[in-house]
C-alpha cells in the first residue's frame, strides 16, 4: 500500500509539493484555507480535509507549508492542529521559512507529545519541487531524519545542519539575508540604467555573465524586464527579510545593508502589494523615482 502523507498549506510552494508526490505514488491528504488552492489540489488527485487535526489523523509525516508564523503555531499547537490529531507514527517537517525562536518552541510541543520534529526549511522554488532539486535545509534528530529521509528527498537534496531544531531557520535566514538584498540591489541596478539612458537589458546582461552573475541574478532581472512572474511574493519576502532583522536584534548584530533593503519591502506591503510577485519590487523604486 502507499505511503500516506499530509501537506497542510497549499500555496505556491504546497500545492508544487502536493502534485510531486502524487506523481511519485504518494496517497497526499492536505489542508488549506482557500478554497482555489483546495480545488486545485483535489483536482491533481489530491484528498482535502477539514482541518490540519484530520491531516495528522490520516496520514504519518505531515509537511507544513503554511506562510508565517502564526500560522505555523496555529496548524501545530492550536484548536483542530496536528498535536489533537497525533499518533504514534506522526512526524511533523515544518518546511515554513519563520522564527527561530518560535520554531524552538514548537518542536519543544512536539517532543511533550513524542512527535518527532523536523526543521527543514527550503530553497529553490516551485520550480525546483517539480524537479525534485530544491536545497532542503535539515535539523533533526538523526533517527527521525533517517524516518523522514524518503519523504524529504522527493523534494530535493538535503543538507544536514545538526540535531537541533532551529539551526536550520539560521541558515535559511542567511540564505533570506542574500536574497533580499539582492532584489532590492537589482531594482536598483535597473534604474540607475534607466537613469542613466543605458540599456538595462544590455546592463543585466554584462553583470549577470560577469563576477556578479547569479542563477537569482538572471532569474529576477529577466522577470523584470520581461513582467514575467518570479517565485516568491512580496509579503513573502518583506516577512523573511523581518526574521533576517529579528535574528539580527538577538544576536546583537548590526546589518546595515539588510536594514536599508527592508524598506523596500515595507514600502511595497505599504502600497498594498503583498500578494504581489517579487519582481514587481521595482514598482516601488519607479514610484520613487518617477
Amino acid at each position: 500500500m502507499s505511503e500516506t502523507i499530509g501537506i497542510i498549506g497549499l500555496g505556491r510552494m504546497g500545492r508544487a509539493a502536493a502534485i510531486k508526490y502524487i506523481a511519485d505514488g504518494y496517497n497526499v491528504v492536505g489542508y488549506a484555507r482557500r478554497p482555489e488552492v483546495v480545488s486545485a489540489f483535489t483536482a491533481a488527485g489530491g484528498i482535502a480535509m477539514k482541518n490540519s487535526r484530520e491531516v495528522a489523523e490520516k496520514s504519518g509525516k505531515v509537511i507544513v507549508y503554511v506562510l508565517n508564523d502564526q500560522q505555523v503555531i496555529n496548524v501545530v499547537t492550536g484548536p483542530d492542529g496536528i498535536l489533537e490529531g497525533c499518533h504514534k507514527d506522526t512526524r511533523v517537517i515544518c518546511m515554513s521559512t519563520i522564527d527561530k525562536d518560535n520554531l524552538e518552541r514548537l518542536a519543544e510541543k512536539c517532543a511533550e507529545k513524542k512527535v518527532g520534529f523536523v526543521d527543514c526549511p527550503v530553497t529553490g522554488g516551485p520550480a525546483r519541487v517539480k524537479a525534485g532539486t530544491l536545497t532542503l535545509i535539515v535539523a533533526a534528530a538523526k533517527d527521525v531524519l533517517e524516518e523522514c529521509r524518503a519523504v524529504l528527498e522527493v523534494q530535493g537534496k538535503i543538507t544536514y545542519v545538526g540535531e537541533k531544531p532551529g539551526l536550520g531557520q539560521a541558515v535559511k535566514h542567511c540564505n533570506q539575508l542574500l536574497v533580499a538584498t539582492t532584489l532590492a540591489s537589482i531594482i536598483e541596478v535597473i534604474t540607475l540604467a534607466r537613469k542613466g539612458g543605458l540599456d538595462p537589458r544590455l546592463v543585466c546582461q554584462v553583470i549577470g555573465s560577469g563576477i556578479c552573475g547569479s542563477d537569482w541574478f538572471r532569474l529576477i532581472t529577466s522577470s523584470i524586464l520581461d513582467n514575467t512572474p518570479a517565485p516568491g511574493g512580496l509579503g513573502q519576502m518583506c516577512k523573511d527579510i523581518g526574521l533576517v532583522i529579528n535574528d539580527a536584534r538577538r544576536t546583537q548584530t548590526p546589518l546595515m545593508v539588510a536594514s536599508a533593503a527592508h524598506q523596500y519591502y515595507l514600502a511595497a506591503l505599504s502600497l498594498g502589494m503583498e500578494n504581489a510577485d517579487a519582481h514587481e519590487l521595482i514598482k516601488v523604486i519607479e514610484k520613487m523615482t518617477n
